[in-house]
């Protein structure tokens, strides 16, 4: 279900029918609606029930897994403008960007399990030439 966030962005939540992994919730896909990124898309977010807290969610960012010195380590696709300096910065503000997608797509996560259960005919899955072919 496409959720609009504001200032030209749609979040598409995939509900996690299956339960696994265990605590994932739903895939979500932040979309652009206005500008010049209109049409165009970012996939690999992910809503999470946070582990020591039960009943808070957490959003992951979309990444990519490589290796490092025989280490697993992942690469974050979504990040801060490295024209900021942390050093010099204020952590909270540094990191506020990043926190504010947090807070939309939560929300739009939020909005999309509280909303009313559809009739099965309308939650019937897209058509595939509304999917995206990846």
């Amino acid at each position: 279900m496409k959720v609009n966030v504001g200032d030209g962005l749609a979040v598409d939540i995939a509900l996690n029918r299956t339960g696994q992994p265990p605590g994932k919730l739903a895939d979500a896909t932040l979309y652009f609606t206005t500008g010049p990124l209109s049409g165009l898309c970012v996939l690999g977010f992910a809503v999470w029930e946070r582990r020591e807290k039960p009943g808070e969610i957490n959003v992951t960012m979309p990444s990519r897994q490589f290796m490092s010195k025989g280490e697993k380590r992942s690469f974050n696709l979504v990040r801060i403008d490295h024209d900021h300096d942390p050093q010099t910065e204020d952590t909270h503000v540094y990191y506020a960007p990043l926190d504010r997608l947090r807070q939309r797509i939560a929300r739009a996560y939020q909005d999309v399990v509280s909303a009313p259960v559809e009739d099965a005919e309308d939650s019937a899955p897209p058509d595939d030439e509304d999917r995206i072919p990846f």
